[in-house]
C-alpha cells in the first residue's frame, strides 16, 4: 500500500526514492526521450504540446493522436513505454467498478501533475500494512 502525503519540505527538494524521477523532466527532456524511443518524427509534437514529466500520466492511447500521433503502433509502443517509466499498471477495464480507477502511483501521479505549492508538497511514500 502508499499514501499521499504533504510534507513542508522545500519546493525545489528532489523527488522521493519511491517517485519516478521523470516527473521532473522538462519538455525538452521528455521530447529527448521520445526520441531516444526511436521517434524522432514525434519529438515536435511533444514540444508542441508541452508534454513535461508531470504531464506524462496523461499520455495514453487516447491522447496521443490529438497530440498528432496517430499510427496505433506507435501508439500502443509509447503507451507502454510511458507506463513502464512512471511504474503504473496497464488499465484493466474488466474490473469491478468497487476497485480504485488506478494504482496508488498512478493516483499520486495524477495530482502531482498540476502546477502549485499543494501538489509541488506532495510526496508518495510506501506503507507497509
Amino acid at each position: 500500500m502508499a499514501s499521499l502525503s504533504r510534507t513542508g519540505e522545500d519546493s525545489s527538494a528532489s523527488a522521493s526514492a519511491s517517485e519516478p524521477q521523470c516527473i521532473n523532466w522538462s519538455v525538452e527532456k521528455v521530447a529527448e526521450w521520445i526520441e531516444s524511443l526511436g521517434f524522432k518524427e514525434y519529438k515536435g509534437c511533444i514540444l508542441s504540446n508541452a508534454v513535461s514529466g508531470r504531464r506524462l500520466i496523461w499520455v495514453d492511447a487516447s491522447t496521443l493522436p490529438r497530440m498528432g500521433i496517430t499510427n496505433w503502433k506507435h501508439i500502443q509502443f509509447i503507451s507502454c513505454k510511458v507506463r513502464e517509466l512512471l511504474a503504473v499498471e496497464e488499465p484493466y477495464w474488466n474490473k469491478s467498478i468497487t476497485l480504485p480507477y488506478r494504482c496508488e502511483m498512478g493516483t499520486f501521479l495524477e495530482k502531482k501533475s498540476f502546477t502549485g505549492q499543494r501538489s509541488q508538497k506532495l510526496k508518495f511514500t510506501a506503507r507497509t500494512s
